[in-house]
């Protein structure tokens, strides 16, 4: 009995650290580990990278540069640092995916760099999509690395998650 108990604890752990995580450096400033190779593709002119790990998990990240809007990175910084340019941007994210709700969000720093979080009910009510969002939002100079993680409802993916967020490298 014991031992099928430590086996089905260790199961779920062995499965985790079989995945072989794969460093992709999106730019000269930037990397991001990912649990497989992820697929590159553009979204409104932004690159972007996507990799399913399995069926209940999405990884995504894209770029955005404000540049190509007229802002050089003190501008970015300048704007960013206003409060309402806060409630925009989250309102912009939430104005995207029609049908959400906020769960969580907040203020921080990544690797000493502006930072905006959220966790986002995407509004599917079927356990089958992917449909809780977590989305990080990393300011460095002129640029927007947003990192998305999505799971399915009551389908957490707490380890991969972490994993591909703390992965962020910035030189």
């Amino acid at each position: 009995m014991k031992k099928q108990f430590l086996f089905c604890l260790i199961l779920p752990l062995m499965a985790f650290a079989s995945i072989d995580w794969v460093t992709v450096s999106i730019d000269k400033k930037v990397s991001i580990d990912f649990p497989v190779k992820p697929e590159q593709s553009e979204m409104s002119g932004n690159p972007v990278w996507t990799a399913d790990a399995n069926n209940d998990s999405r990884c995504m990240a894209m770029i955005i540069d404000f540049k190509n809007f007229g802002m050089d990175s003190a501008q970015v910084a300048s704007e960013m640092s206003k409060p309402e340019a806060y409630e925009d941007f989250k309102n912009g994210v939430l104005g995207q995916i029609q049908g959400s709700s906020l769960i969580s969000e907040k203020i921080t720093t990544t690797l000493g760099y502006k930072t905006f979080e959220y966790i986002i009910d995407m509004g599917k009510k079927d356990t089958s999509s992917l449909n809780i969002m977590h989305n990080k939002n990393i300011f460095v100079g002129a640029k927007l690395y947003a990192m998305n993680f999505f799971e399915k409802n009551g389908k957490p993916q707490d380890q991969m998650r972490n994993q591909y967020f703390r992965s962020v490298k910035i030189k």
